[in-house]
């Protein structure tokens, strides 16, 4: 290996060490910003000529491929209320979702949900005036709804939840769900 090459993994090595990480840590860059710049030092010294240090970049992209979908993949059958309330306004889905929580029909919906499927439930009063959606699963150990903050993070919950949200999003759907539960009732009053 010539002295390049050794100057090249030696340069690649400081700027991680010495630069990034601890930009990274001090939260002057994003992990987002973190990995880009060390993948472009790969690239820039040629550092995958040599073997011995591996590429960022593979790492990064599985590690966001199982963040993204491990959420969903653990909690099959739950629906993003993130994606939902993004629809609503793209600007602050947590923020809607958040909103929806301090609402006292919303506990009460979402205690007897967790109670008729939850044996594990704490039903306590939440007296949390920030409640978010980590909160509410933590201090009640609820099943119904799965969050995680952070990129590729977002609340989903189960499609009974998360129809409950969408009634709350949205007059036009509540009106919907209404009308299909009064056609519903009627076609079983005339059978």
């Amino acid at each position: 290996m010539g002295k390049s090459a050794i100057q090249n993994q030696f340069r690649y090595v400081v700027a991680n060490e010495q630069y990034l990480k601890p930009l990274l840590k001090n939260g002057k860059i994003s992990e987002e910003v973190y990995n880009e710049v060390l993948e472009n030092l790969y690239n820039e010294y040629e550092i995958w000529k040599y073997g011995k240090i591996r590429n960022p970049s593979i790492e990064v992209k599985k590690k966001k491929l199982e963040l993204k979908h491990d959420l969903a993949e653990q909690n099959p059958g739950f629906v993003s209320l993130t994606d939902m309330a993004r629809n609503y306004n793209d600007n602050s889905p947590g923020y809607i979702i958040q909103s929806w929580l301090r609402a006292e029909t919303t506990i009460n919906f979402l205690s007897l949900w967790e109670r008729e499927h939850n044996d594990k439930f704490i039903d306590l009063v939440v007296k949390e005036p920030n409640l978010t959606p980590k909160i509410w699963i933590v201090e009640t150990h609820a099943i119904g709804i799965a969050s995680r903050q952070g990129k590729n993070g977002g609340t989903y919950a189960d499609k009974e939840i998360a129809m409950h949200f969408m009634c709350w999003l949205s007059a036009d759907m509540m009106l919907s769900v209404i009308k299909k539960y009064l056609e519903v009732m009627n076609d079983e009053e005339n059978n």
